[in-house]
């Protein structure tokens, strides 16, 4: 019989399947809301520049992002630790004489890459527009105007098929029990809210 593992398997034995959960665990959408602000924090050359909790709790509660999302303090820098430990930003700290220390953010080049990847990716759901999409257009504006433009045209389509989907279904969908009439109530509901979606979006300047 073999004997207890040494501390080295035990070690890794601990440590692999915490990297696959972090790894395989998706970003919610406020947290690329994160990511997207951290990237717009320039400095007069262009360069990325870090940025403080405070100053970035202000733009869940003031501003136009404030309309699409709110994010309240505690769940903004649990958000913040989340990024830092899968090394989507940096977290440095800066000295103040008179005053607490203050933890200053900055994207890093995974990050980036993450939010670029994300921001030009359309939803494929009806229900995401509210949301996801109005995040990703926020950001993409603000970030780079032919990539906005992309998304835009690239959601009219995918919204597009997906009006001519739900169509298709309930063309071939009988309506001879209640259940059957139902399910026809509830595509016909999804149907209007998609061609909603999709006159809205035949509205999106960039």
């Amino acid at each position: 019989m073999s004997g207890p593992p040494g501390p080295g398997a035990q070690s890794r034995s601990k440590a692999g399947p915490a990297r696959r959960t972090l790894k395989a665990a998706p970003l919610a959408p406020a947290e690329f809301a994160l990511l997207g602000l951290l990237a717009q924090s320039r400095d007069a050359q262009g360069n990325l520049e870090a940025i403080h909790g405070y100053d970035l709790t202000r733009r869940f509660t003031e501003g136009a992002l404030a309309d699409v999302i709110r994010l309240e303090p505690g769940m903004l820098y649990h958000y913040l630790k989340k990024l830092g430990r899968a090394g989507f930003i940096s977290t440095t700290v800066e000295r103040q004489q008179s005053r607490p220390d203050r933890q200053m953010h900055a994207l890093t080049q995974v990050g980036d890459i993450a939010l670029r990847a994300w921001l030009t990716a359309p939803v494929h759901a009806t229900r995401e527009i509210r949301l996801t999409f109005l995040l990703k257009l926020f950001l993409a504006r603000r970030l780079d105007l032919q990539l906005a433009i992309q998304l835009i045209d690239d959601q009219r389509r995918v919204t597009a098929a997906l009006v001519e989907s739900l169509a298709a279904q309930l063309a071939t969908l009988p309506a001879t029990t209640d259940d059957d009439r139902f399910r026809r109530d509830v595509l016909e509901l999804r149907r209007s809210q998609t061609q909603a979606a999709l006159d809205w979006l035949g509205t999106l300047g960039s």
